[in-house]
């Protein structure tokens, strides 16, 4: 028999999955992960090829991508609240699909050199920035705030099982085809990602279009530098991603330098990671009726620092697999909580530019990247890893854990108060 649980969870997928737009921007998922990971996994093994397995040019060319994403995330937000958020992605993801297939012409004719992968990760960065946040945007318009944590849950699962699949068929691709072939396959899969979107209907109508740009962003700003919930979680965001998510960026280091493993082993590392943020997101759909997203939140984040510095000092293989899945696992918990807060704390009003600092915030992962690429050619990327991992835990448990414990005196004394009135 099944319980009473069971049949809510079973009701709220379905009452999610029932709206339309919401099923076509989850299927524009898919293909727009492939692009995602080939791009990933083949710019770091290209950097590698040309540079004589130079970690310092992978954190450079990981700082140019992530230069773009900080320069133009909140412009990003400034468009999601400005224009339609599906015609902002739509012309995005042409651009990134284009400039990845130049990239492809130049390594299959033999004419690519450094320069040209570092302007190319700086268009793609810049693309990233403007993208995200009319897509978190548009999974707040197509199913609303109650149901807002369980969509985001299956649009982290469509992510995550792309992402696995997606990291090993790349990984065998380069192998087999060259480099060449991966960002075709990035190149072709945008563009098939635009055609759910094209047939998508929801989108918002733009609040702000009689204002300038400029006092958009300050308004922003101000919104943000006068609430202290957001900007602990702003904050969280820029450590998380400079210095957990980062560790992603200096997996084609440890694979190649101290695991040892060719791009195939590499692929599986990175599959890895997606397997365990599977897993994560199933246990994330099945607490989306868990009011303290703060304690939620809290756990995910200092789970996955733990994870990071034991990896951080893991020699063999099949360990660092292990451990890779319980960082995807822990790091699907923290941004499933983020993602929530941020936009149910917003008000519609501005929930595109906050939206847009969080996207800015992405930015950090390759510029972590930069930063680790840099401690890595020094002292070697385990103990750039380890010590980015101990950044975050600190935060943590100094901020975010004193936070979860106000938030959570506050909904104790609101339920009394509710109690009492009634």
């Amino acid at each position: 028999m099944v319980d009473t649980h069971t049949m809510s969870q079973i009701q709220k997928i379905r009452n999610t999955l029932a709206a339309r737009d919401f099923r076509l921007l989850l299927l524009s998922t898919f293909p727009g992960v492939i692009g995602e990971v080939a791009d990933f996994i083949a710019q770091g093994w290209l950097v590698l090829s040309l540079t004589q397995d130079s970690a310092l040019w992978v954190g450079i060319v990981s700082g140019a991508r992530g230069a773009g994403h900080i320069g133009f995330a909140i412009l990003g937000g400034v468009l999601a609240d400005r224009f339609p958020r599906k015609l902002v992605l739509v012309n995005l993801r042409f651009l990134r699909a284009v400039t990845l297939a130049i990239l492809a012409i130049l390594i299959l004719t033999g004419n690519v050199e450094l320069w040209h992968v570092l302007i190319i990760a700086f268009i793609q960065g810049s693309a990233d920035g403007l993208m995200a946040p009319s897509f978190n945007g548009l999974i707040y318009d197509t199913v609303g705030p109650t149901k807002l944590m369980n969509a985001i849950a299956y649009v982290l699962a469509a992510f995550h099982i792309t992402w696995a699949i997606g990291s090993v068929l790349t990984g065998h691709l380069i192998s087999s085809s060259g480099i060449w072939v991966a960002y075709a396959l990035a190149s072709v899969a945008f563009l098939i990602s635009m055609v759910f979107l094209k047939i998508m209907q929801t989108s918002n109508t733009g609040q702000v279009g009689e204002e300038s740009i400029l006092l958009n962003l300050i308004q922003g700003f101000k919104y943000v530098a006068k609430s202290t919930p957001l900007r602990a979680l702003l904050l969280l965001s820029v450590l998380t991603e400079a210095f957990g998510f980062s560790y992603l960026i200096m997996l084609p280091v440890i694979a190649k330098t101290v695991l040892q493993v060719g791009p195939t082993g590499l692929g599986y590392l990175t599959a890895a990671g997606g397997i365990g943020s599977l897993i994560g997101t199933a246990v994330v759909a099945a607490l989306s009726d868990y009011r303290n997203k703060w304690k939620l939140l809290t756990i995910g984040t200092l789970s996955a620092g733990v994870s990071i510095l034991l990896f951080a000092t893991s020699p063999w293989y099949e360990l660092s697999l292990v451990l890779v899945g319980f960082i995807g696992f822990s790091l699907v918990s923290y941004d499933a909580a983020i993602n929530t807060l941020l936009q149910t704390i917003s008000i519609d009003e501005m929930r595109g530019r906050v939206l847009g600092l969080y996207g800015m915030t992405w930015g950090f992962t390759p510029a972590g990247g930069f930063a680790a690429g840099s401690i890595a050619n020094i002292t070697g990327a385990p103990v750039a890893i380890g010590l980015g991992a101990t950044i975050i835990l600190t935060y943590t448990l100094a901020v975010i854990a004193r936070m979860n414990g106000s938030q959570t005196r506050a909904q104790e004394t609101l339920a009394g108060t509710d109690k009492e009135s009634t």
